[in-house]
C-alpha cells in the first residue's frame, strides 16, 4: 500500500496539499484498523454522541436566533413597538394608549334608599377595547362627606362613549349630592376585529320619562350578546335616570327592549347605546 501511495504521488501532478490530504486519511486508516475491538466500538459511540451532540446545538441555535417573532415571547422583535405590543400584535402600546376620559357622572334615586350611578367614559383609542377593567364609584352627600363607594369591573369595546352603569346602591338614610367615578387598574388595550352589526330603531319615550322601548337589530350571521344602556337627559343635557340590560340579539333577526323608571318630570330625550360584549 506505501508502495502504490508512492508512486500515485510521483506519477500523478497533483499538488503537494491533495497529496498531504491523502496521507492523513490513509493514516486514519491505519489507526481504526490498529483498534481492538473495544476500541473500535468505543470509537462509534464517541461519534454517535459527537453527531448527537452536533443536532442538540443546531436545535439550540435555530429556536433561540432563527425562530418567527411572536407576540409572546417576551421581548421585542419582528415590527413591534414594545414587548410584545404594537406592530402585527392586538396589544397596544402602553406608550401609544390613550387613558379613557371621564366626561360625567352622577346618581339618581332609584328607590327609597337606593341609587343608581351612573357615568359616561369617552375611549380615544380608535379599535381597540380592553376587558376587566375595575372601576370605583363614589357618592357623597351635600357636606362632601363620603356616603358609599362602589367597585365593580366593566369591559370597554371599541366604540368612542361608554355607559357605566351600578344600579342597587344602597345608601340608607343618607342624600346623595355629588358622585365621582374612576378607574382603579390600568386598561389593557387590545385593536379587535370587525363588532357585531347592531342597530336602534323604534325608539319611544313616554312624556314623563317613565318608558322607553326600541328595536335592536342584527344583521350578523351569528348571535350577539350585548349590553343595552339607556341614559336618559334633561332640555339642559344633564342625566336624570339611567338602566341597562344584557339581551342575546338572534342573527339576522331583531329584539324588542324596554326600561322602566319612576316619573321623571323634566326628561325630553333618550340615548340608548349598544355595547357588545
Amino acid at each position: 500500500m506505501i508502495k502504490v501511495l508512492s508512486w500515485r504521488f510521483q506519477s500523478s501532478p497533483r499538488s503537494l496539499s491533495s497529496a498531504l490530504a491523502e496521507l492523513f486519511l490513509f493514516a486514519l486508516q491505519l489507526r481504526y484498523m490498529a483498534l481492538t475491538w473495544s476500541g473500535r466500538r468505543k470509537a462509534l459511540y464517541t461519534s454517535v454522541g459527537g453527531v448527537l451532540a452536533f443536532m442538540v446545538l443546531i436545535f439550540v441555535y435555530t429556536s433561540l436566533f432563527t425562530a418567527p417573532p411572536l407576540c409572546t415571547d417576551g421581548k421585542q422583535n419582528g415590527t413591534e413597538q414594545g414587548i410584545d405590543c404594537g406592530g402585527g400584535c392586538s396589544l397596544v402600546c402602553e406608550g401609544v394608549a390613550r387613558p379613557p376620559v371621564v366626561l360625567w357622572a352622577r346618581s339618581f334615586e332609584q328607590a327609597p334608599q337606593t341609587y343608581t350611578a351612573a357615568a359616561y367614559i369617552q375611549n380615544n383609542n380608535v379599535g381597540s377595547g380592553a376587558r376587566q377593567v375595575v372601576y370605583t364609584f363614589q357618592l357623597y352627600d351635600s357636606e362632601n362627606k363620603l356616603v358609599v363607594d362602589r367597585t365593580g369591573s366593566v369591559d370597554l369595546p371599541p366604540v368612542s362613549v361608554i355607559p357605566v352603569i351600578e344600579p342597587g346602591i344602597n345608601v340608607g338614610n343618607r342624600v346623595v349630592s355629588r358622585t365621582l367615578f374612576s378607574f382603579s387598574s390600568q386598561p389593557a388595550w387590545v385593536r379587535t376585529g370587525a363588532l357585531p352589526k347592531l342597530s336602534v330603531s323604534e325608539q319611544q319615550l313616554a312624556s314623563d320619562g317613565s318608558r322607553l322601548s326600541a328595536t335592536i337589530a342584527n344583521d350578523g350571521f351569528v348571535d350577539a350578546r350585548t349590553t343595552v344602556a339607556a341614559v336618559l337627559f334633561d332640555n339642559d343635557g344633564v342625566a336624570r335616570a339611567a338602566s341597562k340590560s344584557t339581551v342575546v340579539v338572534p342573527a339576522r333577526g331583531t329584539l324588542p327592549v324596554v326600561f322602566t323608571w319612576s316619573p321623571t318630570p323634566g326628561v325630553v330625550r333618550a340615548e340608548i347605546s349598544v355595547l357588545p360584549l
